[in-house]
């Protein structure tokens, strides 16, 4: 008994299936028309972009000592030169302590040396000093006076390297990152904050490489930011960057900012539309009305006996939303607009109200 209702149920539900096949078959795919018209096109590029600024900079640790104190945060204001950071200087100052005692013991040793040097010429004088053992004695004075130097140099070095635990902020800007915290061991070259100066900053963007023939500089560009969903911004595309990203395909672009603008962060991402050119006056159809890619597409129109009939036309700028017609429709035709998913030529259509 269960299997019959099983049978049933199923010969049921493939009823209603090829029912409602047949019932749209007969009264055909409902669909909407829109009419060819003259309007203007803005062929722009569209793609995505974020702040970027070549006014930048990590400062980081010249000696091996621990981080002492941080005296800035995160987003604080900096001038090219303030103090931001200070490592601990205990190490250093006894490494200077004992050169300058190395330097006192080489002085004296010197100073014993060039005096024995002189007895040693009195006595080679008087006949009364191997010649040999003057040469040794003025041997020993001057690798001595070498010596000395070398410990000179090396106490310089080591009062200068006291003043390299003060880190300084090497341009004017806002700290931007923190890398390290107070307390931190550091070796020579460690990051330990960032700096960013956003007042030349720029838009990088990526720019397909389909597109990029048609990018030259001083093109307008209208930038929203996601941040600033509500502001359309004017920019001007100032460089192309000559290679192509083997990952991405795409080229970077780099866009002036206006003077005017609302606060900016490094990396806040915008939607850009690059002006490639405007036709004032084009014979325009809706972008959802047509099918295919590149310059010849098709659209659909309605014959008088209800019947979805394609068009090949030959389309020319593009914007959001239209695109012009160059061949293959008039101003005041009307055309399926937006195409079904899965129209078909000459299938049954019926206009539905708009």
């Amino acid at each position: 008994m269960r299997r019959w209702m099983v049978l049933f149920l199923l010969l049921a539900l493939a009823g209603a299936v090829l029912g409602r096949v047949m019932w749209r078959s007969i009264r055909g795919i409902e669909v909407n028309l829109a009419e060819v018209s003259v309007a203007r096109v803005v062929a722009a590029v569209y793609a995505t972009g974020r702040i970027d600024t070549d006014q930048r900079a990590t400062v980081r640790s010249r000696v091996a000592a621990p981080l002492a104190s941080l005296r800035v945060g995160p987003g604080e204001a900096v001038k090219a030169g303030d103090e931001v950071a200070r490592q601990d200087a205990a190490a250093l100052r006894l490494a200077a302590e004992r050169a300058a005692r190395d330097v006192e013991a080489a002085q004296a040793a010197l100073a014993e040396a060039e005096d024995s040097a002189r007895r040693s010429e009195k006595l080679a004088e008087e006949k009364l000093l191997p010649e040999d053992a003057l040469v040794r004695s003025r041997e020993q004075a001057r690798a001595l006076a070498a010596q000395l130097a070398s410990q000179e140099s090396a106490l310089e070095l080591a009062q200068e390297q006291q003043q390299w635990v003060i880190l300084r902020a090497p341009l004017s800007g806002v700290v931007s990152a923190l890398q390290r915290r107070a307390g931190d061991a550091l070796r020579e070259g460690d990051e330990v904050l960032s700096i960013v100066d956003l007042t030349g900053a720029y838009l990088r963007v990526a720019v397909d490489e389909r597109d990029i023939g048609r990018i030259a500089p001083g093109q307008e560009v209208r930038i929203v930011f996601d941040a600033y969903t509500g502001q359309v911004l004017n920019g001007a595309v100032w460089r192309i960057v000559p290679a192509v990203d083997r990952l991405t395909k795409s080229s970077d672009v780099l866009v002036r900012l206006p003077a005017l603008r609302p606060a900016l962060q490094l990396d806040l991402t915008a939607t850009v539309n690059i002006v490639t050119g405007v036709v004032d006056g084009a014979v325009v159809v809706p972008r959802d009305a047509l099918e295919g890619g590149g310059d010849h597409r098709s659209v659909y129109v309605v014959t008088a006996d209800s019947r979805a009939a394609r068009r090949a036309i030959t389309v020319g700028a593009c914007d959001e939303h239209a695109c012009q017609v160059l061949d293959g429709l008039a101003s005041g035709d009307r055309v399926i607009s937006p195409l079904p998913a899965g129209l078909k030529d000459g299938a049954k259509v019926r206009v539905g109200a708009r």
